[in-house]
């Protein structure tokens, strides 16, 4: 018999369960208890909930619908062979038939299969079809028994073509699920007695829709065995004939007129359940069809409101439980939050502002546990990075996630195949070497992993395993850039302590002895890679490919074997296994490598497990069908516009997407009945939340139309308002604690911390850097005095502050340079005039930038190397016409300036006086690094010397006794104060005013000028950031002038 049991709670229907089964006779106590449930995670409530109940809970089996089909069949002596029309399996099948696609039907088919990447467009069409196919088993199996007669059922020009598809399909034999599925409901109606070789009992719990098939199935099972259907439903009263508002509006014109009435929504006729209910409701026309018959075992609804309960919430669900709403007398109290919405401006700060609200509770309900609380969000793996960042002191579960993001191992096998698809570029590369699954194996610490790329980029390592793999590729066959012109500049470098090419390699000479471990394992990777290379080239079957991967992954991840293999690796070894012996037994051609990481990508995206659900902590996982368990507050993140519900996409082939059936599977009403469900499934509190201010503007954005629709329905019928709460951009924000506003509060002492001493400042808020001043020590590095010198607020910011603003500093391109950045192009300019200076041969010169991918390659390469070498010739003449004579060794500096001691080198020495030249237009910080050269000359060696900065267009002199005012002195104590806080001297503009000081208006819009031009070229971030808030007449003040006539005047009149 086929018995119901109904209920609008979980609790409930698991009671239920737990009376049938303590009182329920059975003749055979060896035998197991039979389950079928829709998930994992029911699977685990209902057990805990069993066990706790009879204390001992064990011999009983669970199965998902698919899964008992086959169960059953088996018992019923009925051959089975339902594995080659599973999902994966028919993938791989339908690859195999599309290969011959000759026949007139399949012109549609031709039209898309042409091109480029072949291989891959018919995979990716077979799984597309493979995931129709499968919902057509059960959906419409009556479309399939008449595409097995040759009859097509519409006039769709998709349907001829998949319905020869699937005759050939099914000419390979074996039933398809749809059929096994009729037969047994066939053999179910017309035989006599099956009792005997069928389970006591079966209990199905959980599944609120299901294909009407399914219910026949269920309808013939009851006649030889007890089935217990176990249905959750949020009304009372029947239901199933509810019309949707939406489809009453856009009724036929006739229609109205003659029935105006049918613009009214019946009173009795709850909006929520009218406009989120439809997949409910097409059960329940099913389950109470003609054709179904049962007995109503048990019905025992619970109203929250006969509890004396008159929170929002409860009057909600009492009211969904009625199946209508009463707008009368339905006042809100203001301080009820049963229902609670959060509007925030990020992820992060969803995350953060939950994390407050569940400490509060907490807090004020010592009896709440962790367990009675669940996060629920459209796809949880959006927020899995920052969960556990936020709530590391809280202890919680992560469920539904991807194998991609929950299996490091094979996460890190799936970017090694995605190796093969680019260009093997330096940073993509050493990213697969960082993960610590390769590097354990490769036996890399963190501080080897640093010394790697710092190696790698520096020995010139761009892209390309070598010039043959570029030239099997389709490129031109160089090896400059390489992997393997790299590692053997390495190698030779490890080798040789030389500066010159050795055997045609120019050695890299930054690699100790210590380094030599490092190497071995780099080059043991990239070895391993180009060996796969060869390898993947071929197109092999599938069995071929599982074997070759097997092996390949294990010699990627051997160091997964120490202490035994691992679970995350034995889960990738199981899934390759089963590419091989399952999906390899119904293919026998050969397949393309594009295509066997196209499998592995999506079968890891995919693959999506429960195993965090209900572990007796927090809970965070997704919002699935048929998950309607009960926790005392349930929180819903991630509630955005256009974000939930999804859209429904069928693709133009589906012919599901044609007409509608009661039981079809629907994403945007799923979601919507998942919404119901989370409704009902709250007891004490339903939160829920979305990005609903904009973080660049805080423009406001609207948030899911399943939330709007209930805000219009609780502002309406229950006159609550103002239920939303926006929160602030900042956490440290002072709302937080003022207690103005309850629906806003912390616990964080730290956000406290910085609120109070915000809220203390009762004056203008100070530049934004107070506070942070840099501790001058009592010794100084003579490099740091230069760098001051050559922009005193960029000093600051980097030095001082510790900000960095370059982004692009230190990022080295993946490419050979084409050409080169003015910074670099500078440094180049600099390091070939030295050389030239010294004699260095100009062609070894080019050969040495270009093994180092700092100048182009090639002919192009050597030809703009000649044109840069015969100008900068020029400038070299001109350094030798100054007669300076050879360069000397540098100076030790160590000296007593004003109460500190400065420390280090000084360089740029020759023969006859110092020289410091810039193969560029000179600037006031050449003729400042000029003036500090020549008093720390004079101060070390006791006589002056002419120092001269030679610029490509011009040059400066400092003629020995020239003077000494600014003293060494006066330029430390400068130095000094602009370490406490940002230093009035701006170079430039004081240059500028300086020139035309004589007419002071004319002298003011030079340095003005002169300002802006520094503020506004976007080169300078650091000044820019330094005065963001200033305008240019604030910072043309008085200790600019002091620090102009102080520092820079002098100097400038002493420069010839």
């Amino acid at each position: 018999m086929l018995y119901l049991h109904v209920s609008n709670r979980t609790e409930n229907l698991l009671r239920h369960l737990v009376e049938v089964l303590r009182v329920g006779g059975r003749r055979n106590l060896f035998a197991k208890e039979i389950l079928l449930i829709q998930s994992q995670g029911m699977e685990r409530m209902v057990s805990q909930t069993l066990a706790a109940n009879f204390v001992s809970w064990c011999n009983f089996e669970y199965f998902l619908p698919l899964g008992f089909l086959t169960y059953s069949a088996r018992l019923l002596g009925m051959e089975v062979t339902p594995d080659g029309y599973e999902r994966k399996t028919m993938t791989w099948r339908l690859e195999e038939l599309l290969r011959d696609i000759e026949g007139e039907e399949y012109q549609p088919v031709r039209k898309y299969l042409q091109g480029e990447n072949l291989a891959l467009k018919r995979y990716q069409l077979a799984d597309q079809l493979a995931n129709i196919f499968d919902q057509y088993q059960l959906m419409r199996p009556d479309m399939l028994a008449a595409w097995e007669k040759k009859r097509l059922v519409t006039r769709d020009v998709h349907e001829r073509w998949q319905c020869s598809l699937w005759r050939r399909l099914q000419a390979e034999g074996g039933q398809h699920r749809g059929a096994v599925l009729q037969s047994i409901v066939s053999r179910l109606q017309q035989s006599d007695d099956l009792s005997a070789i069928l389970p006591e009992r079966v209990s199905v719990f959980g599944l609120s829709i299901m294909p009407p098939l399914f219910l026949d199935y269920l309808q013939g099972l009851g006649r030889y065995v007890d089935v217990h259907l176990y249905v959750l439903s949020p009304c009372r009263e029947y239901w199933g004939d509810l019309e949707l508002r939406r489809g009453r509006l856009l009724a036929p014109a006739e229609s109205v007129a003659a029935n105006p009435q049918a613009l009214d929504v019946a009173p009795e006729n709850h909006p929520l359940l009218v406009s989120f209910g439809r997949q409910g409701r097409d059960f329940q026309r099913m389950l109470f069809g003609d054709q179904i018959s049962f007995k109503m075992e048990f019905s025992s609804y619970h109203d929250p409101c006969e509890d004396g309960k008159t929170t929002l919430l409860h009057r909600l669900q009492s009211d969904l439980l009625a199946g209508d709403v009463t707008c009368e007398g339905n006042n809100w109290d203001e301080q009820d939050r049963s229902i609670h919405v959060v509007s925030c401006h990020s992820k992060l700060r969803e995350i953060t502002v939950l994390k407050e609200h569940i400490l509060h509770w907490l807090y004020t309900d010592p009896k709440l546990q962790l367990r009675d609380i669940v996060v629920m969000a459209p796809d949880i793996q959006e927020y899995a990075a920052l969960i556990p960042a936020v709530f590391d002191s809280i202890q919680h579960s992560i469920s539904d996630r991807s194998l991609r993001r929950r299996n490091s191992v094979l996460a890190a096998f799936a970017d090694f195949l995605g190796l093969f698809q680019g260009r093997f570029s330096w940073d993509e590369m050493l990213e697969l070497v960082k993960e610590p699954t390769i590097a354990e194996n490769l036996e890399l610490s963190r501080s080897d992993l640093d010394n790697l790329q710092r190696w790698v980029t520096e020995a010139g390592i761009r892209w390309g395993l070598s010039g043959r793999q570029r030239a099997e590729s389709g490129l031109p066959d160089f090896d400059e850039g390489s992997w393997q012109a790299g590692l053997a500049r390495l190698l030779m470098g490890y080798a040789i302590d030389s500066d010159d090419f050795v055997a045609d390699i120019l050695p890299y000479g930054d690699i100790e002895g210590g380094g030599a471990a490092a190497l071995g394992g780099l080059c043991h990777f990239v070895s391993l890679v180009e060996e796969a290379r060869k390898m993947f080239a071929t197109p092999q079957s599938l069995s071929e490919w599982s074997a070759l991967l097997i092996d390949y992954a294990g010699r990627l991840f051997r160091g997964q074997f120490d202490g035994g293999i691992s679970k995350d690796f034995l889960e990738l070894q199981e899934l390759l296994v089963e590419l091989g012996e399952t999906a390899g037994a119904f293919h026998q051609g050969v397949v393309d490598f594009k295509v066997i990481t196209a499998w592995i990508e999506n079968t890891a995206r995919e693959t999506r497990s429960s195993s965090g659900f209900l572990r007796g902590q927090l809970t965070f996982c997704s919002m699935l069908p048929m998950r309607s368990i009960p926790f005392t507050k349930v929180c819903l993140l991630g509630l955005n516009d256009n974000a939930f519900p999804r859209d429904d996409r069928h693709a133009t082939f589906d012919l599901m997407g044609l007409a509608h059936r009661p039981g079809d599977r629907s994403k945007r009403m799923d979601d919507r009945y998942q919404f119901l469900e989370a409704i009902m499934a709250a007891r004490e509190q339903l939160y829920l939340s979305y990005i609903g201010q904009s973080i660049k503007n805080n423009e406001s954005l609207p948030p899911s139309v399943v939330v709007t629709e209930l805000l219009e329905v609780l502002e309406g019928c229950y006159q609550a308002k103002h239920l939303q709460v926006k929160h602030p951009l900042h956490p440290f924000s002072g709302r937080y604690f003022n207690g103005e506003e309850p629906g806003l509060f912390s616990y964080d002492q730290k956000y406290c911390q910085v609120a109070q001493a915000l809220r203390e400042l009762d004056h203008k808020p100070g530049r934004w850097w107070s506070g942070r001043r840099a501790i001058v020590r009592e010794e100084i590095a003579v490099r740091d005095l230069f760098a001051f010198y050559r922009n005193p607020q960029r000093w600051f910011v980097r030095d001082c502050l510790g900000i960095r603003l370059d982004a692009d500093e230190g990022v080295v391109a993946d490419s050979e340079p084409f050409a080169q950045n003015g910074l670099e192009d500078y440094l180049i300019n600099q390091e070939l005039v030295t050389r030239l200076i010294t004699g260095d041969n100009p062609s070894t010169m080019c050969r040495k930038l270009q093994a180092e991918a700092r100048w182009p390659l090639g002919e192009p390469g050597r030809l703009s190397f000649s044109k840069r070498v015969v100008d900068l010739r020029r400038f070299v003449k001109r350094i030798e016409s100054l007669g300076f004579g050879e360069r000397v060794d540098d100076l030790e500096v160590d000296l007593e300036v004003g109460g500190y001691r400065l420390t280090g080198r000084l360089a740029n020495l020759q023969e006859c006086g110092i020289l410091l030249f810039r193969y560029g237009k000179l600037a006031g910080r050449e003729l400042l690094s000029g003036w500090l050269h020549y008093l720390l000359y004079e101060r070390l060696t006791g006589r002056a010397v002419d120092v001269v900065m030679l610029g490509k267009e011009g040059e400066f002199r400092f003629t020995a006794g020239c003077g000494s005012t600014p003293d060494l002195e006066t330029m430390v104590e400068v130095f000094v104060n602009g370490c406490r806080e940002p230093s009035p001297l701006y170079i430039e503009p004081g240059i500028a005013w300086l020139k035309k000081q004589a007419e002071p208006e004319a002298a003011l819009v030079a340095a003005g000028a002169a300002l802006d031009r520094i503020l506004e070229a976007g080169y300078d971030r650091e000044t820019s950031l330094l005065l963001r808030e200033c305008d240019t007449a604030t910072l043309l003040n008085e200790p600019f002038f002091e620090l102009a006539k102080i520092v820079l005047e002098p100097i400038i009149r002493r420069a010839e």
